[in-house]
């Protein structure tokens, strides 16, 4: 596929003055045109470059410098999992695409470091914003596929050893928590909580360690499994 005429989009991203740079990965091509028409409309995001399968996306990452990659899960390759993994540590954000039914799959791209799962039929505005707030370093999950999610985790947990401890944090990380689980950036929290940037990142630095989590991702879904309806809080804070 490789590298659309000049990309797609242009002006400034959210918040950096620069556009946002994207690569959308599907083994589809309707599917992949139509979020290319999509990411058009948005004047601070440009597509700039497409992929077929997991082997033309991890080439093309390495050209292209892309900021967020959309990666559908259904994308042709050796696996998904490496993929997203290999992405993150070149600090490009993977935003999942996927359907309503959650595979074992998108489970394993999400501890191997993918910042978000959306629906594959997500309406175009949210698709958008979803990644703007990939892009500003804010974990993604669509409210269609949280609940299905959250109980694929759930299985994968049981009986394991890294299960987050309860009552390990303190109110104030427990708070930073929560607006992590709700989509702030770092900056955001400070701005709510009144503290500087880098006490937030303590905090979750703290809050990450003392669950037993690596990123903000997985610290997101175990706010939301933890106060979902009807399933109780499982991490109460402690004063301190």
């Amino acid at each position: 596929m490789g590298a659309p005429d000049g990309g797609v989009g242009g002006g400034a991203a959210t918040g950096s003055g620069s556009s946002v740079r994207v690569l959308v990965c599907d083994d589809h091509e309707v599917l992949r045109h139509g979020l290319r028409t999509v990411l058009r409309g948005a004047p601070d995001l440009t597509v700039v470059a497409e992929a077929a399968d997991v082997d033309e996306a991890l080439s093309l990452a390495g050209s292209v410098r892309p900021d967020v990659a959309l990666l559908g899960l259904e994308a042709r390759g050796p696996g998904v999992r490496d993929l997203v993994r290999v992405l993150s540590a070149k600090g490009i954000r993977v935003v999942l695409l996927g359907e309503a039914c959650v595979g074992s799959d998108a489970v394993e791209a999400l501890k191997a470091g993918a910042r978000g799962y959306v629906h594959v039929a997500v309406s175009p505005h949210l698709l958008i914003e979803y990644v703007r707030a990939v892009a500003r370093g804010e974990t993604v999950l669509d409210p269609s596929v949280t609940g299905e999610l959250l109980s694929r985790l759930d299985g994968d947990r049981s009986g394991d050893g890294d299960r987050p401890v309860p009552n390990a944090l303190t109110a104030r990380q427990q708070t930073v928590a929560e607006l992590v689980a709700e989509g702030l950036s770092n900056a955001e929290i400070a701005a709510r909580l009144q503290v500087s940037r880098a006490t937030v990142k303590g905090h979750i630095t703290v809050a990450l360690r003392r669950l037993n989590l690596r990123d903000r991702t997985q610290l997101a879904i175990h706010v939301h499994r933890a106060t979902r309806p009807g399933g109780g809080p499982r991490a109460l804070p402690v004063e301190g």
